[in-house]
């Protein structure tokens, strides 16, 4: 237990030690971060020119392809629909006629 108390207290006091380090490295990092970020902003722009068409482009074709599936799938549906309602109808018909038939050859 002794060894734990000690362990979880040196491991505060380091992590306090950290805190100065961190923020040595805040304010060196900072300057460092905002000239990648200037010297990138030519890149970003050409990007955004050149990317937004192809983006709306790309948006644009995956839409018209949700459609269509979706149209596709919507008249799929209805057929498999109308095919259970003609199973549910039509199967038992065909035994009542079957059945009628028989009836009537037995006779």
């Amino acid at each position: 237990m002794f060894a734990l108390m000690r362990f979880v207290f040196l491991s505060a006091l380091a992590l306090l030690v950290l805190i100065p380090a961190g923020i040595v490295l805040a304010a060196i990092g900072l300057p460092v971060v905002l000239v990648v970020c200037v010297l990138a902003l030519p890149l970003l722009i050409v990007l955004f020119i050149i990317g937004l068409p192809v983006l709306i482009l790309v948006g644009l074709v995956l839409g018209l392809l949700g459609a269509v599936f979706g149209v596709l799938m919507a008249f799929l549906s209805v057929g498999l629909l109308a095919l259970k309602i003609a199973a549910i109808v039509l199967v038992p018909l065909l035994i009542l006629s079957w059945l009628m038939r028989r009836r009537e050859a037995v006779r």
